[in-house]
């Protein structure tokens, strides 16, 4: 830890308390161009990438710790608070003087919770760490806010930490804003919600779903609103998801002329408006429809 702590005596509060501010949706609103350019990679990646923020300080008894290691793991973590507060208190003095800026301070703070992490593994068996984590970690309170009163047993429970774990420990150093990472970030996504989808059930990972993507819900209420059944609002919300990751990756193929990708990029656009068209009536395709926002123009 005090390799880390030589290395980390910078901080941000805005950082953090923008983590704070709850669970933006994972794709949300990637606007009018097609080409994602720097300020529109920016929300993606701040939207996709896993959120870092300070632990919450609890006394650790729902992990079934005992007393000296519930002391321990609470010792560990005061530590890192007082990192961490020194961090912020840094940041807030160099404002935009802060060298890298936020995703600078968002990495630090990243390899800060990785740290603590392997401090926390160093203190407590594997089954023990997992048992914590899953209530006290970031990954485990997204895990419960997600889940919070739908029925799910231990082990589906289980299964989704470590899904959701596996994904932030990829992506919670990576800080790329190019279409190419962007894409990987967005499919690897793709894949760990269908093992998320796998664990629990097509009802209860709508319910994760909603929590992770509000325009799930809004998909699903236009659906109603149209008379049509929940499945076509899960479907536009599919088309919805097609969309940004044919988006990106047109974005990030390398060796195209620009009349190719202007030309793929275009015809992309026509099948995404059809698809909506046919699903939930041409009407749709007018601006103005608050849960087809993300919708392309016509080009």
């Amino acid at each position: 830890m005090l390799a880390v702590v030589a290395v980390l005596g910078l901080g941000a509060f805005l950082a953090v308390r923008a983590w704070r501010s709850g669970e933006a949706p994972t794709e949300a609103a990637v606007e009018a161009n097609f080409f994602p350019d720097k300020k529109e990679n920016e929300k993606l990646l701040h939207k996709t990438k896993p959120l870092v923020a300070p632990p919450v300080t609890t006394s650790g008894a729902r992990s079934g710790l005992s007393a000296e290691k519930v002391e321990r793991i609470a010792k560990i973590r005061r530590d890192y608070d007082e990192i961490r507060a020194k961090m912020s208190s840094d940041y807030t003095a160099a404002g935009d003087k802060f060298p890298g800026g936020l995703n600078a301070f968002l990495k630090q703070l990243a390899l800060l919770e990785r740290e603590m992490h392997e401090d926390f593994a160093r203190a407590l068996t594997p089954r023990e760490l997992e048992d914590y984590e899953m209530h006290e970690s970031t990954t485990g309170q997204t895990l419960q806010r997600r889940l919070a009163g739908v029925a799910t047993t231990d082990e589906q429970q289980r299964v989704v930490y470590r899904v959701q774990r596996e994904f932030d420990d990829r992506f919670a150093l990576v800080f790329d804003l190019s279409p190419p990472a962007l894409w990987e970030r967005m499919k690897v996504q793709d894949e760990a919600r269908q093992k998320i989808r796998a664990a629990l059930g097509d009802e209860v990972f709508a319910v994760w779903l909603n929590a992770e993507d509000p325009s799930f819900g809004a998909m699903r209420g236009l659906a109603a609103q149209k008379g049509l059944p929940q499945s076509a609002g899960d479907e536009l919300w599919r088309i919805k998801n097609d969309w940004t990751l044919r988006k990106l990756e047109i974005a990030a193929q390398r060796g195209l002329s620009p009349e190719q990708r202007t030309a793929m990029q275009a015809a992309w656009v026509g099948q995404i408006r059809s698809r909506v068209a046919v699903l939930v009536g041409a009407d749709a395709l007018a601006p103005g429809v608050e849960a087809l926002a993300w919708l392309p123009a016509a080009r």
